[in-house]
């Protein structure tokens, strides 16, 4: 591919437009093994994945998409939007995805560097980027480009039915009372809709978010919660829990209940 890259700044008119290079990342995360999760079949991707982004523009106070063009073809693009963390405000960098042919080129970097410039117009001081979890060439991208971990997505996706999602005894099926439960263990429960546009999961996903310092340090007892969730219907669970090597016992534990390391946040101040 020869010629110079223009980056364009685009609206939510242009999102169907990012369907190949969806798929071409969708390509590269089943490649280096997704995680270590069942994924979603190919062409049921990005319907999930637009339908995601058309939520984000419906609901963010601003979503950004920058596109990357050579030679009159897309080549690559930056989704991005507003939003907080730890009560400031930041912005989270959604999606990166380059074509294959065009890597190696510091596309991703031009690309990162226009999300920053606009956010920084905007007064926005920090950024934020989750990788999935088996990834270290992303990984190692963003943390040259001066992010620091931040915490990281343990996800438990067992359908009912299966040797490993087959869950047995009594549960409750009340969500205040489960969220009573988590609590104990130091988690805020909330659910986000699903399902995940890579990922096999449940029509909605049970996030549990550190709520104390001392978040997940009965194990046993953080697998039973995951355990009722799922009878409950709420087979496809993530946990949250801060970066290593902080928590380690924790992710031995989360590793031993089923979970995986589906995602790492990275955080730039």
């Amino acid at each position: 591919m020869g010629g110079q890259f223009e980056i364009d700044r685009v609206g939510g008119e242009a999102i169907p437009r990012l369907a190949p290079l969806w798929d071409a990342l969708f390509d590269h995360h089943a490649s280096i093994g997704a995680a270590g999760l069942e994924i979603v079949e190919r062409g049921e991707s990005w319907p999930l994945r637009e339908r995601h982004y058309r939520r984000l523009h419906d609901e963010q106070p601003w979503v950004s998409i920058h596109l990357a063009v050579r030679s009159d073809r897309t080549v690559g693009y930056a989704l991005s939007y507003a939003d907080e963390l730890d009560g400031r405000s930041a912005v989270v960098l959604e999606t990166l995805s380059v074509l294959p042919a065009a890597r190696g080129a510091g596309l991703s970097t031009l690309l990162m560097r226009a999300v920053d410039e606009e956010a920084e117009a905007a007064g926005i001081g920090v950024s934020v980027v989750d990788v999935m979890g088996g990834n270290p060439r992303a990984r190692k991208l963003y943390l040259g480009q001066g992010y620091q971990p931040y915490s990281e997505s343990w996800m438990r996706s067992q359908r009912p039915g299966t040797a490993a999602g087959t869950h047995r005894g009594e549960t409750t099926h009340d969500s205040a009372v489960l969220a009573e439960r988590a609590a104990e263990l130091g988690f805020a429960l909330d659910f986000s809709p699903g399902p995940d546009d890579t990922w096999v999961s449940a029509d909605r996903i049970a996030e549990l978010a550190p709520a104390s310092a001392d978040a997940g340090s009965d194990p046993a007892r953080l697998g039973a919660l995951l355990d009722d969730l799922a009878r409950a219907g709420d087979w496809t669970a993530r946990v949250e829990i801060p970066s290593a090597p902080a928590s380690e016992p924790l992710r031995s534990a989360l590793a031993s209940l089923g979970c995986r390391l589906s995602t790492e946040r990275l955080v730039r101040r």
